[in-house]
């Protein structure tokens, strides 16, 4: 009844009106943090217009000069950051995002609040005495691990974790589905280490025919085999003084297990065919997409191996899981292909949502496969939805060979071509203009629908 009420007393544009009168900062934000309304306050509190603010990202504000600090103090619900303006003014910001009905994040509401207003909030967070050292931490994240894209809050753990141990010298198992980056981990944790200087072996143990994967690893003497003429040092000798990747270590066939275990409890290796020991310093992390205590108590993979690999055990997350890293994940395959192929290719808004909104089954790997196939094949400069495989699309479009009521048909319709108009115009109003609506309808529509409004002003 109240909700009713509330409709018949105030339409979209005195909802904007009220906001606008607000005390406190008010922000609208697209999935991947472009800011597409601001209120009055925002100005007032930041002391940068609003025209400099509305349809940037926070990444564009820095770049720009107008964010001098930006911290994450925390990216759980709801997530709150510390800005630090171009005018020496500081702001907390706590955001939570909006779902549709399916579940799905449509955009994010923040409050925008002057730090020093918060007195009560700076005892509860400490923040005076905890900003510098998250801002550091950030920033020598960021800067020793370049290559490594994403901004979930799983990510972040995950680099956390790997700059702790990368220090160490404890054996590493990285956990992880076929595509998740499970390399990116390993390739890290060696960089950070001491040994960053000294060999760096990958080994995919799945890819070496199981009659020479013993002598490939060991290495073997003169005589050992028909054509073996000389004497050959293994991949773990070869690694000496480094670290040796044993990439889907799951693979390795069990009468070699026990072998590999004794490598890795005495770091002692000897030859095929023959008989003096040599003695190894080197670091050994192991990768696998099977589940390894299954595979134990199914008698493929031995305990004792498995108890002396499992030291430190990471988990890698599908990408599924870490919705936050798709944006960047394919932003970054863009520029990447965009370089490699000499196109200048961008992806339009609705493109964007639909890869946010995607199980990615494939997880990492299977998104830089697409964003490759989708700059060679699209034809325009933008890559829109249309480009996209069936299976993207398939939960936005209506089968023809099926009866449905004409309001739904005419929903649908409406849907698509907000959709396409969105993803053509930089602003809502040229949108409106376009689809020959008043600028409020579009947006009543547009939340009526649940469409986001993302990358719009």
């Amino acid at each position: 009844m109240l909700k009713r009420d509330l409709n018949s007393f105030l339409n979209l544009n005195e909802v904007v009106e009220t906001v606008d009168q607000m005390h406190g900062g008010f922000l609208l934000s697209s999935i991947d943090g472009r800011i597409f309304y601001a209120n009055q306050a925002v100005e007032r509190i930041s002391g940068v217009p609003l025209d400099e603010i509305v349809g940037k990202s926070p990444k564009e504000m820095e770049e720009e000069g107008l964010i001098e600090i930006s911290i994450k103090v925390s990216s759980n619900s709801p997530i709150t950051m510390i800005h630090k303006v171009k005018t020496g003014k500081e702001v907390f910001i706590t955001s939570k995002p909006v779902y549709d009905e399916n579940g799905s994040i449509i955009c994010f509401v923040a409050n925008y609040q002057n730090l020093k207003e918060l007195s009560h909030l700076k005892k509860v967070h400490q923040i005076d005495n905890r900003d510098n050292v998250i801002a550091s931490k950030k920033q020598n994240l960021l800067k020793s691990m370049p290559n490594w894209i994403g901004n979930s809050f799983i990510t972040y753990q995950l680099k956390e974790q790997v700059m702790k141990i990368a220090a160490t010298e404890a054996i590493v198992l990285i956990y992880g589905d076929s595509g998740s980056g499970k390399e990116v981990v390993a390739d890290y944790v060696h960089q950070l280490s001491k040994r960053k200087d000294n060999p760096y072996l990958k080994i995919n143990c799945g890819a070496i025919p199981e009659d020479l994967i013993e002598s490939e690893l060991f290495g073997y003497e003169k005589g050992a085999f028909t054509g073996a003429t000389k004497e050959k040092k293994g991949l773990f000798e070869a690694a000496n003084g480094g670290t040796i990747l044993l990439d889907e270590i799951g693979e390795i066939p069990l009468h070699l297990q026990v072998k590999l275990l004794r490598v890795v409890q005495t770091k002692k290796i000897t030859r095929v065919g023959g008989t003096n020991e040599k003695t190894l310093d080197i670091r050994i992390i192991a990768a696998t997409n099977k589940n390894l205590h299954e595979a134990v108590k199914q008698g493929t993979f031995r305990e004792d191996l498995f108890y002396r690999l499992h030291v430190i055990p990471i988990t890698l997350p599908p990408l599924e899981e870490r919705k936050d890293d798709i944006l960047p994940l394919s932003n970054h395959f863009l520029q990447k292909y965009n370089q490699k192929h000499e196109e200048e290719k961008t992806f339009a808004a609705e493109t964007l949502q639909l890869l946010q909104e995607y199980s990615w089954p494939g997880n990492i790997r299977e998104l830089e496969n697409l964003v490759e196939r989708l700059v060679l094949v699209t034809e325009k400069k933008t890559i829109t939805a249309d480009y996209l495989p069936l299976e993207f699309k398939q939960q936005h479009y209506t089968p023809v060979d099926s009866i449905f009521p004409l309001r739904q048909v005419r929903e649908e319709a409406e849907v698509r071509m907000i959709r396409l108009a969105i993803s053509k115009y930089k602003t809502l109003r040229k949108a409106a203009e376009a689809l020959n609506v008043h600028h409020s309808t579009l947006i009543r529509k547009m939340n009526k629908y649940h469409i986001s409004q993302k990358g719009m002003v």
